[in-house]
């Protein structure tokens, strides 16, 4: 007996059934878990033990396929052998996605009644994604319900069943049905095939629903803003205060890093949606959320990318005067009062963040003087985001009044001030030149490059010149000399400058300081401090990883990440930090639930279980 009759025998469960199970007994939002335990469990177990790189996958698996088109022209036997084969491999969506290409010219009807039987009859995960792949382009309006529902089950199939979806003739309402129940990137993957089907019956949700600012949904900010042409959207003078809000939010998520690359600025009609926002704002009733809104779109019209758009300056200034004025009206001032005193610490850790970035948001003031043109002016502004909502700390350096670090680097957040203004002090300037990382591209510099350049004391100036980028050799960036007095000045003010701190923050900072000067702390246990964080949309924890073991001699040494979130009660921070470095380092750190990265080879051979959510 096969292994596919042996599971048909047993009477283990198809896939859509298990889907269809868990979504009638969560049927309003995504699955917990993204719909685990799956009912192949030794789906994991089996594909870890084939060796196979991932090109020899991709090509087996084409292979695979297009030979059993070629010698099984039943679907139905072709199916059942493809079923067989495909319970031995190992298929994931890596492999599966390079298939949709390799299968374009293959007879759609084939296709389609050869990925239902996978799809929808599968009980392994790979099994059922060929099916989807399959389906992709020849699917009918008839398979949109059983393709959302695999969808549901986010991990292994939800992009694959967007896919498919999106081709599907008047299935953008499975779309928003799916994304509706889907985690953050498969939101953010739904929304972005809803805009690409720009179909006028989805413009309402997806100004509404669109975006979440706390999550990756920010990248769809700009094809959501393009689609429904937002700037329209808010010009009628009877414009709904909802709708105004909407558009805001949209803008909003356009300046955040979190994005990808400078969104705001490749949207076409940025200036005039900002500005007929700014118009129609006084509409909306007061509320702590449209309050914070408007405080981040006046940061960034001051110190972020809404700042670098081609104003006229009575233009900006008109945009900018006019929103700090409804803020200080008597109803806004008071939403701002009552969240201070508000019992709920979110609402009033979140009032006082906007307090402080109304005040602290200010086109800067230069510090250094202009004399005939050769001395520039340096200024930095530490940006935080607001924590409702997912968002980097960074450091925003101005020359001569530009956000430099913005204009000139697309694809990533500034580094955060505790990188550049911390106990390194990356940005002194010495009579060596030395160079320094002002800003990392979001997926990895590895990837898709960092923006650097080099600082050097030269007498009573100071130059900042070759500037590079490792991704981008046409970069041009000019020489800036400084008067070394003012640039001094300002570092030593930025650095001591602690008022952007929250109470997480300063303890993560204290802790970090810890690690480092005492390495012993974790290396009795073979480790040794990595990054450290408290985000600002999560309140009462920091997170801290490290790696094991402690020292690499090479490349080719197994390592593994762990990463704990420790909990930040309330208190001085600097007894709270000694308790919590306590608290990580008295005993073994390195538990199995806090295994975070390296890879399943490495856990292996380190006596650890790779965790089953990273198969």
């Amino acid at each position: 007996m096969s292994d596919v009759d042996e599971r048909e025998a047993l009477g283990l469960p198809t896939i859509l059934n298990h889907a269809t199970a868990a979504h009638a007994a969560h049927p309003d939002g995504p699955l917990p878990s993204g719909g685990r335990p799956y009912p192949d469990p030794d789906h994991v177990a089996s594909a870890s033990s084939i060796g196979a790189s991932y090109r020899d996958r991709k090509r087996l698996l084409i292979d695979l396929v297009t030979s059993v088109h070629q010698a099984v022209p039943s679907p139905a036997a072709a199916g059942k052998r493809l079923t067989e084969a495909l319970a031995s491999m190992r298929v994931d969506h890596r492999v599966v996605v390079p298939l949709l290409e390799a299968v374009a010219d293959v007879d759609p009807r084939w296709r389609r009644q050869v990925g239902r039987e996978l799809a929808y009859g599968g009980r392994q995960r790979g099994t059922v994604s060929v099916g989807l792949a399959l389906l992709t382009g020849v699917a009918e309006p008839h398979d949109a319900g059983p393709v959302r529902l695999l969808g549901l089950l986010s991990s292994p199939f939800g992009e694959l069943a967007i896919r498919v979806l999106r081709d599907v003739p008047g299935a953008a309402g499975d779309l928003v049905w799916l994304a509706e129940r889907s985690d953050r990137w498969r939101h953010a993957q739904a929304v972005a095939a809803l805009c690409a089907l720009a179909e006028p019956a989805t413009f309402d949700w997806l100004l509404e629903h669109g975006i979440r600012l706390d999550g990756r949904s920010v990248t769809a900010a700009r094809p959501i803003a393009e689609t429904v042409n937002i700037a329209d959207r808010v010009a009628a003078d009877d414009v709904n205060e909802d709708v105004v809000e909407q558009v805001g939010r949209v803008l909003l998520a356009m300046t955040q890093r979190a994005a990808g690359n400078a969104e705001l600025r490749a949207y076409r009609d940025a200036r005039t949606a900002i500005t007929r926002f700014a118009y129609a704002a006084p509409v909306m009733t007061a509320t702590l959320d449209r309050y914070a809104l408007i405080v981040g779109l006046l940061s960034d019209l001051a110190i972020g990318q809404a700042a670098t758009l081609r104003w006229q300056r009575q233009d900006l200034d008109r945009v900018r005067s006019g929103l700090d004025r409804l803020l200080a009206q008597p109803a806004w001032a008071d939403v701002l009062e009552t969240a201070q005193r508000s019992a709920d610490p979110k609402a009033c850790h979140r009032a006082h963040w906007a307090v402080w970035a109304r005040t602290t948001y200010r086109p800067p003031q230069p510090i250094g003087l202009t004399m005939g043109g050769a001395t520039s002016r340096m200024s930095i502004r530490v940006a935080v985001a607001d924590p409702e909502y997912a968002g980097a700390v960074e450091t925003r350096i101005f020359i001569d009044d530009r956000p430099i670090v913005v204009e000139t680097f697309t694809l990533g957040p500034a580094e955060p001030p505790e990188y550049l203004l911390g106990p390194a002090h990356r940005l002194h300037a010495d009579v060596e030149p030395h160079e320094v990382r002002l800003a990392e591209a979001g997926c990895t510099e590895g990837c898709c490059g960092a923006l650097y350049v080099t600082i050097q004391r030269r007498g009573d100036e100071v130059v900042w010149r070759d500037w590079r980028n490792p991704d981008d050799s046409d970069l041009t960036v000019p020489v800036f000399t400084f008067d070394a007095a003012q640039y001094d000045a300002e570092i030593a003010r930025a650095e001591s400058d602690r008022t952007w701190e929250w109470h997480e923050r300063t303890v993560a900072r204290l802790v970090r300081g810890r690690l480092s000067d005492e390495p012993e702390l974790l290396g009795r246990w073979d480790c040794h401090p990595g990054w450290m964080e408290a985000r600002p949309n999560d309140r009462g924890r920091i997170h801290v990883s490290y790696l094991f073991p402690r020292r690499q001699t090479g490349g080719a040494e197994p390592w593994l990440q762990f990463v704990a979130v420790l909990d930040v009660p309330a208190g001085e921070p600097a007894t709270v930090a000694d308790d919590i470095v306590k608290e990580l380092c008295d005993r073994d750190p390195r538990r199995q639930d806090r295994l975070a990265g390296g890879s399943r080879e490495a856990a292996e051979q380190l006596g650890f279980q790779w965790p089953p959510h990273r198969a």
